[in-house]
């Protein structure tokens, strides 16, 4: 099974001011001939991820390396991510929710960054208990701030969860 998630876009007002942030486009393919996770950044500007067929966890599906203009006040909200997703399959139901990080430095190169496709330990590229999501290359520079505490939340705590079943 193969989606796409495009058209995101994070908005949100802080100090009087809206803000407008553009995701990257991603791809996420459930190969039935993976034995591990993947995440990747490709040339062609898209998040691309593989998740063995099997797993029923957390996905990584896209990020964002932003450049904070000015210092943000705490406690914004609300703050929306929105996207279109778009799956040939039927009878599907996927579940969304996002998290938010400080880090300082950070790369706005994405393949530096050596993303955690999936959470936990099991058919990942990073045997550890760390979030999907996880820039592993940019773990000893996480800071307290946005929807986390620093030290080990290394994404920032989860936003709500939201559903949506494709009939």
């Amino acid at each position: 099974m193969t989606f796409r998630f495009g058209h995101s876009v994070i908005r949100f007002t802080a100090s009087g001011n809206d803000y407008t942030l553009v995701v990257p486009p991603a791809i996420v393919v459930f190969d039935g001939s993976a034995s591990s996770a993947s995440t990747m950044f490709g040339g062609d500007g898209f998040w691309h991820t593989t998740v063995p067929v099997d797993y029923t966890g957390n996905v990584f599906l896209s990020g964002l390396s932003w450049q904070v203009p000015v210092d943000l006040p705490g406690g914004i909200n609300p703050v929306s991510w929105s996207g279109v997703i778009d799956s040939h399959s039927t009878a599907v139901s996927y579940q969304w929710k996002w998290a938010a990080a400080v880090y300082d430095p950070f790369s706005t190169n994405y393949n530096d960054l050596n993303v955690k496709p999936l959470d936990g330990s099991n058919e990942n590229p990073y045997p550890n208990s760390d979030h999907a999501g996880t820039p592993e290359a940019f773990k000893a520079f996480v800071h307290g701030g946005a929807r986390g505490g620093g030290g080990s939340n290394f994404t920032g705590s989860y936003s709500g969860t939201a559903t949506l079943t494709c009939p």
